[in-house]
């Protein structure tokens, strides 16, 4: 314990050991844990050997259940007069009881700074047992503060075997499920604790681990919508409350008449008043989980099991239920099909390599990036103009998130293209980890990976980008740190009056405008509609070409269309130029002093983040002899010099229209 800062327990009923923890630092006294409006009278008799109530600069409420609460009105008539810190989501609540000022860990970025280095960070733990818990660690004692976790319902022992048995028994009268205990005391071991300040019962040494690692090992279920029954032997799954989950889900994204049509005259029969949920079905246990999930791909295809496809995976990892077979066996039925197909007749062998051709390309590349595994570009661009005009709330938008590792092709550079795909995996991971369910994680078509968030509020996605941020500093997953560039688009910034095909290609257009233009701002930056500076650019042309009268001409035919212009004289300066910026096309002229223009694409052919990046030849000469060289390297267009610019915008707005729209 430091000199400066001092920890210390605060009985507020004898009975049950409960206690409220009193923090003083040279410069900021903090209580956590008030308790209710009968232990007010308690609190402050032992708080005045201490400190006064008036002193106090924060009160912490590590959740906002009434045993937490109703105590707050009172102090204040006592002399409170500093801030409440609460997790966002039970702000709300407080706002109506308090007129105070309220402050969020959030807010705070998750942290409370208290002398010197010295500080106090929050960490969420939801649902041990509200979905708003959150525990507290200071850095200097390195003690947490758990509330609920690790409290304890007998104190009347030392005995470490009964200390662990009294924690259990606590857990299990009061928590969801052991999932929910394992899932947070990760959260904590990464923090280096050397004492455990409960909520209920007594502080607890850690130096051994020996009393984390047996309240991990220790399994119950608490959660009966999803277990309906267990013993020493098995648990029965109630698939019925999981189905009508997964309809919750499909609301946020549908509208009620289509989810319910893909029920229809089937054995599973829905209600819709108040929710969507299963009103009749003579199917049970493993049947209806696999019927619900066939009738939905029966009738809306891949893109409704993408939707449902993180909860499912969620209640598999925590509850160790099967997956629905339609999700491991649709690519294999098809195959039979084919199988079938081709001992039918020798002329049909052309028809089953097509089939064979379309299984892959749709499982593999329509659908995934091979390297991420996250859903890529064609597969966003049709979620969007299907979901974009669905209904939002008054407070709430839709959002794409654009993320771009900067220092991405220097890692390629220092240690090979896999170990620039594994950061891009990782990465992905990360974000896989940190996404809420109603967000999806899609691979662009270069180097970024879109998030996009169906339904969100401004602060939630302000909290959802400090908290990516954070995972990424803190992460050791990469071969050396990385930083990363975002945009971000709200729904609300498209245009009215466009069809939804020209709001896809607007939402995407500028996000990939705004990520340019981080990029260009440096490292680790973030552009969005409160610093973008809205000067218009539709893309970035690389003109690689010695003269200067036909650079001129160049930046004149392209600010018709509000295009910029990046000029180099010779590939070594293109190279550079295309590692600092997303190049639409490229225009190179063959005759260039180092290597030529044909040189140029070979080496571009050779890069796997350049070589899809439209090319465009000009010359002088447009003979055989180049156009067969150009053919063989790829070379989208070739113009003889001098140009005709109509020839040239053309082809450059045919390329940005299909940059999008796949």
């Amino acid at each position: 314990m430091s000199l400066t800062t001092q920890i210390y327990p605060i009985i507020i009923e004898l009975e049950v050991a409960r206690k409220a923890y009193l923090i003083i630092s040279e410069k900021i006294k903090v209580l956590i844990d008030p308790g209710a409006e009968y232990h007010v009278e308690l609190l402050i008799n032992e708080l005045n050997q201490y400190t006064s109530i008036e002193t106090i600069d924060f009160l912490i409420l590590q959740s906002s259940d009434i045993l937490n609460i109703t105590s707050i009105n009172t102090l204040v008539k006592k002399g409170f007069k500093g801030k409440i810190i609460v997790n966002q989501i039970g702000a709300p609540y407080l706002n109506h009881m308090f007129k105070g000022e309220i402050v969020t860990i959030e807010d705070l970025n998750f942290e409370l700074p208290l002398v010197d280095k010295d500080k106090l960070q929050f960490i969420p733990t939801p649902f041990l047992p509200f979905p708003d818990c959150f525990a507290t660690y200071h850095l200097e004692s390195k003690a947490c503060f758990t509330g609920h976790l690790f409290s304890q319902v007998s104190v009347s022992t030392n005995k470490k075997v009964n200390l662990i048995m009294s924690i259990n028994q606590f857990h299990e009268s009061i928590l969801p499920s052991v999932e929910f205990v394992r899932q947070n005391i990760k959260k904590l071991k990464k923090y280096d604790i050397d004492k455990l300040y409960p909520r209920l019962g007594e502080p607890l040494l850690t130096k051994k681990n020996e009393i984390i690692n047996a309240v991990i090992k220790y399994d119950f279920y608490n959660t009966n919508q999803v277990i309906s029954k267990i013993n020493d032997k098995n648990v029965s799954y109630n698939y019925e409350s999981i189905c009508n989950h997964m309809l919750k889900v499909l609301e946020k994204y549908y509208h009620r008449e289509e989810i319910l049509s893909v029920f229809t005259n089937s054995e599973i029969k829905i209600d819709m008043i108040p929710h969507l949920e299963i009103d009749q079905t003579t199917l049970n246990g493993y049947k209806l989980w696999n019927t619900f999930f066939d009738l939905i791909y029966q009738n809306k295809g891949f893109e409704w099991l993408v939707i449902l496809e993180p909860v499912v995976k969620k209640y598999v990892k925590t509850y160790n239920i099967l997956m629905p077979t339609i999700y491991k066996t649709k690519m294999l039925e098809q195959r039979k099909k084919i199988e079938n197909l081709s001992t039918v007749k020798e002329s049909l062998e052309k028809e089953v390599s097509k089939l064979e051709s379309k299984i892959d390309e749709t499982s593999e590349k329509l659908l995934r990036c091979p390297i991420t595994g996250l859903y890529n570009q064609r597969f966003m661009i049709q979620h969007l103009f299907n979901n974009i005009d669905l209904p939002l709330k008054e407070n709430e938008t839709r959002a794409i998130i654009t993320v771009y590792i900067d220092n991405l092709i220097s890692i390629n550079r220092k240690y090979g293209s896999e170990k620039g795909d594994e950061t891009l995996r990782n990465l992905a991971y990360l974000i896989e980890r940190s996404k809420s369910e109603d967000t999806i994680a899609f691979k662009q078509n270069g180097p970024g990976i879109f998030i996009y968030k169906h339904q969100v509020a401004k602060e939630q996605l302000k909290t959802f980008i400090i908290k990516l941020r954070q995972a990424i500093n803190d992460s050791d997953l990469f071969i050396e740190p990385i930083t990363v560039s975002m945009s971000i688009v709200k729904f609300r910034e498209l245009n009215e009056k466009y069809e939804k095909n020209e709001k896809v290609n607007q939402w995407i257009e500028l996000s990939l405008m705004r990520l340019e233009k981080a990029k260009q701002r440096g490292v680790d930056q973030i552009v969005d509609d409160t610093n973008d500076d809205q000067q218009k650019t539709d893309g970035l042309i690389l003109l690689v070409d010695e003269d200067e009268t036909y650079q001129n001409l160049m930046m004149k035919i392209f600010d018709r269309i509000q295009y910029k212009v990046l000029i180099a004289k010779d590939i070594y300066e293109a190279l550079a130029l295309l590692e600092k910026h997303q190049i639409d096309v490229i225009i190179s002229e063959i005759n260039l002093s180092k290597l030529d223009g044909f040189q140029f694409k070979q080496k571009i052919n050779e890069l796997i983040e350049f070589k899809n990046i439209p090319f465009v030849i000009t010359s002088h000469h447009k003979n055989l002899d180049v156009i067969t060289r150009c053919n063989l390297l790829d070379v989208d267009l070739i113009l003889r010099k001098p140009i005709v610019p109509e020839e040239l915008i053309g082809y450059v707005r045919r390329v940005r229209k299909q940059r999008v729209i796949l």
